[in-house]
């Protein structure tokens, strides 16, 4: 199990906050240095101004620190999720007595990322009854945005975003309009640049790209769809990250289908079929082809979801 000053640390860095941005007239630098390397203790009140500036809880301190892989609070959103997958009025009846039963365990076991899921999750099931009773997609998900009001809020209103807060930007992407959807991705990349270059952060803010890419390709907004690919080619050619330029034809060509150039989207998609094929890269290639068939027939059920809450890269929820 980690000290107490060591996981402050691990909170810092992935955060990119430097550690003078932490000292005030109770936390000098040689203090905080100290505590982190693990050569003194501090006291409880300053403990706690830690977490404050940090902008964490004590549960979400006390769950990095003793490295469970869910906390209690992330294991009741994972059998919540599982009954997400409906089709019927008689199925969304479960899924809301479920909702409720997360909500009564929130009361007793308060978290800010329980916080923000429950309202998630109250408009996807309003979202969801809408459609199940007739109402076009697009009607219904600009109906219920409101209940993740307080969620954009948070976001926008969080000096410092880390990664809770890129996980919790692409969780909510399915629910934000789409001018501040491309305006929190610009606010996305100008913060994450500070803890992108922190061992372990690299990627962490790649994986947003595919999601917010796809959320607006799910409400046909073409023109972001196209600047949030034009930002995310710009970050990988700059980063020359080899890995990431394989992939890029690929959501290039979903373009050219929403432009209903379908035979320059199969071309473009296949480039990246064949390099995948060539790096040996067998897992993605599987799931880029079944990707490709869905989109490419109009059967894509959502957003692409990279959570371990949510399940892995194309077990997409039907949003």
């Amino acid at each position: 199990m980690k000290t107490y000053g060591r996981t402050m640390k691990e909170i810092r860095l992935s955060k990119g906050i430097l550690l003078k941005e932490l000292i005030d007239e109770q936390l000098s630098m040689s203090l905080l240095s100290q505590f982190e390397n693990e050569k003194t203790t501090i006291s409880c009140e300053r403990f706690h101004r830690l977490l404050s500036k940090l902008e964490v809880t004590f549960d979400e301190f006390i769950w990095i620190q003793t490295g469970n892989i869910f906390s209690a609070s992330q294991l009741e959103i994972i059998e919540y999720v599982e009954y997400m997958d409906i089709e019927s009025i008689t199925e969304w009846a479960k899924l809301e007595a479920k909702y409720h039963e997360l909500q009564n365990y929130y009361h007793d076991n308060y978290s800010l990322e329980l916080d923000h899921l429950l309202q998630l999750f109250r408009f996807d099931l309003a979202m969801k009854k809408g459609i199940i009773e007739g109402t076009p997609l697009l009607t219904s998900y600009q109906k219920h945005s409101h209940y993740l009001d307080s969620a954009k809020h948070y976001l926008l209103n969080t000096e410092t975003w880390g990664v809770y807060e890129l996980k919790l930007f692409t969780r909510i992407a399915v629910g934000m309009e789409p001018a501040l959807l491309f305006r929190c991705l610009k606010i996305a990349i100008k913060k994450g640049q500070r803890f992108a270059k922190i061992s372990g952060n690299k990627d962490i803010l790649y994986q947003t790209f595919p999601t917010i890419f796809s959320a607006f390709c799910l409400v046909k907004e073409v023109a972001y769809a196209k600047n949030t690919f034009e930002l995310w080619k710009t970050r990988v050619f700059e980063d020359e990250h080899i890995e990431q330029a394989v992939f890029l034809p690929f959501y290039e060509g979903w373009i050219a289908f929403l432009e209903d150039d379908l035979a320059l989207a199969h071309r473009l998609m296949d480039q990246s079929l064949n390099h995948l094929e060539t790096l040996g890269m067998l897992k993605s290639l599987t799931g880029y082809r079944r990707f490709k068939q869905l989109i490419l027939t109009n059967e894509f059920p959502g957003i692409i979801v990279n959570d371990p809450l949510f399940g892995e890269f194309f077990d997409v929820k039907n949003y």
